[in-house]
């Protein structure tokens, strides 16, 4: 039941921050593209081990991939953010 909840929490809060960034700068982000991009990598970064690692590169691909987002600042804030994101939830929800 932890693991839904901090899937969902994770996933909520990854939204707010890609959008918010997104926002920000400017950015062109379609939202359907936003929940998938959250979803997937904050699914991903519950992985024991190696998931918060692959959860960052495959959320990097995927904004590189899907957005018109600059690389510097945009995506690299869009990521930073996520990835302390889905640290903090997993610290607070399954620790």
């Amino acid at each position: 039941m932890s693991i839904a909840i901090a899937f969902f929490v994770s996933t909520l809060l990854s939204v707010c921050c890609l959008w918010t960034v997104a926002k920000w700068t400017g950015a062109r982000v379609p939202i359907v593209d936003l929940l998938i991009i959250a979803g997937l990598c904050s699914g991903l970064a519950l992985l024991p081990t190696v998931g918060w690692i692959l959860a960052m590169v495959i959320m990097s691909l995927l904004i590189a991939r899907t957005t018109d987002a600059d690389v510097w600042p945009d995506a690299v804030l869009m990521v930073v953010g996520s990835s302390v994101i889905w640290v903090l939830v997993d610290v607070a929800l399954l620790s």
